[in-house]
């Protein structure tokens, strides 16, 4: 409920930015456009590196305890797809070929590449979109975070729409950020944004998380692998 609240909050201050003036803001100059996109350039890397191998970070700062612990929860239960390998989390998973993916994790994928690509084009290609246009594609982008919101909770999912929601999530930052940074005329509201889109995203993991604790926990089988404490399998 913190995160959620604070979600909340950054997203009516957001609104509140879109509808500062009336009229069109000044032009943001194209050296304002690459330093916003660099940036979020680089937290879509970060993205990518975190879909691709979600403990990267996290194995750097366990201690000597936490780890011994992991390993003994390990040893019941394997992982496949970044989660536990049971019929419970099936529908975490996607299967091509002989790889199994985390859907989840597939979709941030995809979306950091195709955000990256828009962020491109956004930089190379002026495009003159009205205020009524920009705006409706400020709304959109946070439509989709909310639709992100609320399927990360459903009891049940298929993992292809898993995967397109978070391929639209991480499309639905490239829109909120460049909408802000359109509608204000200043890139620091465009970095404002972009610290919006990390907590909203974290917020997206810790109602993952919830969801996943939820379900181990009605699981019958005695592995409890998220009740115990483990976020992401290796």
């Amino acid at each position: 409920m913190f995160f959620l609240v604070l979600s909340a909050l950054g997203a009516v201050f957001l609104i509140a930015v879109a509808f500062q003036t009336p009229g069109f803001p000044p032009p943001v100059s194209p050296g304002e456009k690459v330093v916003v996109a660099a940036l979020f350039v680089f937290l879509c890397v970060l993205g990518i590196l975190f879909a691709l191998r979600p403990n990267w970070l996290k194995t750097r700062v366990l201690t000597e305890d936490k780890n011994k612990t992991n390993n003994v929860n390990e040893g019941k239960r394997g992982f496949c797809g970044h989660h536990p390998d049971c019929s419970v989390f099936e529908h975490h998973r996607i299967i091509c070929g002989k790889k199994t993916w985390c859907a989840g994790c597939l979709g941030l994928l995809f979306g950091c590449i195709m955000s990256i690509l828009s962020m491109m084009l956004y930089v190379l290609v002026p495009l003159k979109l009205s205020l009524l246009v920009i705006r409706l594609l400020f709304f959109l982008g946070l439509l989709v975070i909310m639709i992100l919101y609320a399927e990360s909770v459903l009891p049940r999912r298929h993992a292809g729409v898993h995967v397109m929601v978070n391929v639209l999530c991480i499309l639905g930052f490239f829109l909120v950020t460049v909408s802000v940074v359109e509608l204000s005329g200043d890139i620091v509201y465009g970095f404002y944004a972009m610290l919006l889109c990390v907590l909203w995203l974290d917020t997206r993991i810790h109602l993952s998380q919830w969801h996943h604790s939820r379900l181990c926990h009605r699981c019958p089988q005695s592995c409890k692998v998220y009740v115990t404490g483990i976020i992401f399998g290796r």
